[in-house]
């Protein structure tokens, strides 16, 4: 089980993508295409050791949100205060924790997940 940290409500259903780097959200998203660098992440659930980056970084998430191109959801294995600000700007759930595998289904409340494939 995941550790909420922005809650969200309902279950989704998504593939997994996962970075081994951490991530800049100024640098790396981009909010037009919804890639993280180079990758899909529209509607998936993005698993990465954590955020680097500016105070930027969080308006750039909320603009994938209202392109309607976000991620479903962020794992971060030590949420940042960066990360953090920025799920609760664009209402991105944000879990704390590790997922081994690359599709779950999620329940964005209470960070309950089952592998999916």
């Amino acid at each position: 089980m995941l550790k909420p940290v922005v809650r969200g409500s309902g279950r989704v259903r998504a593939q997994v993508a996962k970075f081994e780097r951490p991530i800049s959200l100024l640098g790396d998203l981009d909010p037009e295409s919804g890639s993280i660098l180079g990758v899909d992440v529209v509607g998936k659930v993005v698993h990465v050791p954590h955020v680097v980056g500016s105070t930027v970084g969080p308006y750039v998430l909320w603009r994938a949100v209202k392109v309607g191109k976000a991620p479903a959801a962020f794992v971060a294995r030590k949420p940042d205060l960066m990360l953090i600000t920025a799920c609760v700007l664009a209402g991105v759930p944000l879990f704390e924790g590790n997922i081994d595998t690359n599709c779950v289904e999620i329940d964005l409340g209470s960070g309950e997940y089952v592998s999916c494939g």
